[in-house]
Formats: structure tokens, C-alpha cells, sequence
């Protein structure tokens, strides 16, 4: 379930920046590079739920409308909230499509690719109801700006944040009873019940620790981006999905370490950042990084099925 060695991706990783470094103008200065570590963060941050999620044997489409969801509550509650009460709103709401998503998987036991693509168009649709089809801006606020912009210990919050998320899944997955019940009913649901494992409640916190991520995200783009966008971040749990896969999770579940996102994420956020800065149109940064994703699925089943016919054919 969980791999002691580091990942393949690692090396991926290593050998994508090492090439960027050497061909992509302006890629290795300072400032670039704590650039793509600021946007990693976000995806990092998601795609830590995403994760859970995967090893659950599902996967998640409403992240991205979970996020604007997000922003829009939280720029039409601050008005009267304050600040922090506008983001903890806003970060309500998307723990809140987490629960659902969580309820209708674990509890009624629809498929979670139809409910978390429902649940991605209810949230968009609520996100652009609420505001109207237009961002809502935000008034300038210290408070409000600190998620995205403030630094703590010398590290930019965003950074710091998707660190701790790190930590945080590390210890649910390799030391917390409930990442071994989500190994367990990820690799084997029907196994896992006889086995007295209740499901549905497993699953329904899984996607409940999902959505927390989620919202830990929302918050600091929100902050970022000082608005309440209907739209934003559209392809954001598709990018969370493409990390993972690329970081080599099965999406048949059951398995995944927290090494696998990191890695990921940062492939994905290096490869982003090198197609802006050689002026690709974004139109090739989307084509180009689903051939990615197709290319590290296939590789990880031929690798797999490499690995079969080795055993078989061990004395």
C-alpha cells in the first residue's frame, strides 16, 4: 500500500528542472523560482485531498467550482464578517461540497465521478447566482491579503501552508489509523466490509478531509486573487488530478504516498511556468500536459506489467 522507496516521479522532477534550468530563459532565478513554488503551493495544497480521494478509489471533478464557490461566499459575507470571518466562510463552503460529495458516495453509494461532476456544476452555478455572473472585488485589507502575500518564519504563508498540508497527509496516511481504513477500502471495498470496516463512514471522512484541503487552498487563492471570481480556477482539479497521476497514484485506489504528490505537483507547476516563459500559447500548455498525464499512465502500466512477468518468470 504505501512505498518505502522514493518515488520514479522524483527523478522525472529532477531531470525536468535540470533541463529548464539549462534551456528556459530566466527559469533559475530567484524570483521565478519562488514563483512556482507560490502557485505549487495551491495545487499542492488540493491536490493533497485529491489524493485521499484516489487512494479511496474515486476521484474528484468539483474542486475547481469548490474554490470559486469559495471566493464568491467569501467576498459577500466580508462586508459584514471581516475579514477572517469572510475566509473561514469561505472555507465553509468548500468543506461543505466535500461532506456532500462524501454523503452521496459513503452513505447512498452513487459513483463518484457523477457526484462530484454534479456537485461541480451545482457549485458553479451557486458561485455565479451568488455573484451575479461578475467578480466581486474585494476591499483592500491586510488581513485579508496575509494568506497569499504575508510570510511567517521568512517563508511566504502559501509555501508554508502547503508544507504543513504535506505533513499533515503524511501522518494520516503512514501513522493515523484512518489512512490505513482508506488504504484498506480503496484496495478492496467488499473486503474491507466483511472485514467490519463501516465504509461508508471511512469514505465519507475521507472526502470530508478532502474538502478541508480544499478550502485550506480556496483560502489562499481567494486572498490572492482579492475577488470573488464565479470562474476561478476552472481546471484546477483536473491539474490536481493530472499531478497525481503523473506522480504515479493508481486511480484503481488502494495505494499512494505523500511523495507521489509532492513530486507531482511540482512537475506540473515547473512545466506551467517553462511554457509561459518561452511564450507557448496556453492552448499547447493544456495539450501538452494531457500528453503528459497519458504518457505517465501508460508508462506506469507497462512498468507494472513488467513487473508481472518478472515474477512469473523468477524461479
Amino acid at each position: 500500500m504505501r512505498s518505502k522507496r522514493p518515488p520514479a516521479v522524483a527523478l522525472v522532477c529532477l531531470g525536468l528542472f535540470l533541463l529548464c534550468c539549462l534551456f528556459v530563459p530566466r527559469f533559475a532565478t530567484i524570483g521565478n523560482i519562488e514563483n512556482v513554488l507560490r502557485v505549487a503551493s495551491i495545487l499542492c495544497i488540493v491536490a493533497c485531498g485529491q489524493a485521499i480521494v484516489i487512494i479511496l478509489g474515486g476521484i474528484e471533478f468539483s474542486f475547481g467550482a469548490s474554490v470559486a464557490l469559495a471566493s464568491v461566499v467569501t467576498v459577500t459575507v466580508l462586508p459584514t464578517a471581516g475579514p477572517i470571518g469572510g475566509l473561514a466562510a469561505g472555507g465553509a463552503a468548500a468543506i461543505g461540497v466535500g461532506a456532500v460529495n462524501g454523503w452521496l458516495v459513503g452513505r447512498i453509494g452513487l459513483p463518484p465521478v457523477i457526484v462530484t461532476l454534479g456537485t461541480l456544476m451545482m457549485a458553479s452555478g451557486t458561485a455565479a447566482w451568488l455573484a451575479g455572473g461578475l467578480p466581486l472585488d474585494a476591499p483592500p485589507s491586510a488581513i485579508f491579503s496575509w494568506p497569499a502575500r504575508g510570510r511567517a518564519l521568512g517563508i511566504p504563508v502559501s509555501i508554508l501552508a502547503a508544507m504543513l498540508a504535506c505533513v499533515a497527509l503524511h501522518l494520516l496516511l503512514a501513522h493515523g489509523r484512518i489512512g490505513r481504513l482508506w488504504y484498506h477500502v480503496g484496495a478492496n471495498p467488499l473486503a474491507a466490509q466483511l472485514a467490519g470496516i463501516d465504509v461508508a463512514r471511512v469514505t465519507l471522512l475521507g472526502y470530508l478531509v478532502a474538502g478541508t484541503f480544499c478550502a485550506v487552498g480556496a483560502i489562499i487563492l481567494t486572498s490572492r486573487v482579492a475577488s470573488g471570481q464565479p470562474a476561478l480556477a476552472p481546471n484546477l482539479a483536473f491539474e490536481t488530478i493530472a499531478a497525481c497521476a503523473i506522480g504515479g497514484l493508481p486511480l484503481s485506489g488502494g495505494r499512494g504516498h505523500v511523495l507521489q504528490v509532492v513530486f507531482g505537483v511540482l512537475t506540473v507547476a515547473m512545466f506551467n511556468n517553462a511554457v509561459v516563459l518561452i511564450n507557448l500559447p496556453v492552448a499547447w500548455q493544456l495539450v501538452l500536459l494531457g500528453l503528459a498525464v497519458l504518457a505517465s499512465v501508460g508508462l506506469q502500466k507497462d512498468w507494472a506489467a513488467l513487473k508481472r512477468r518478472a515474477g512469473r518468470a523468477a524461479p
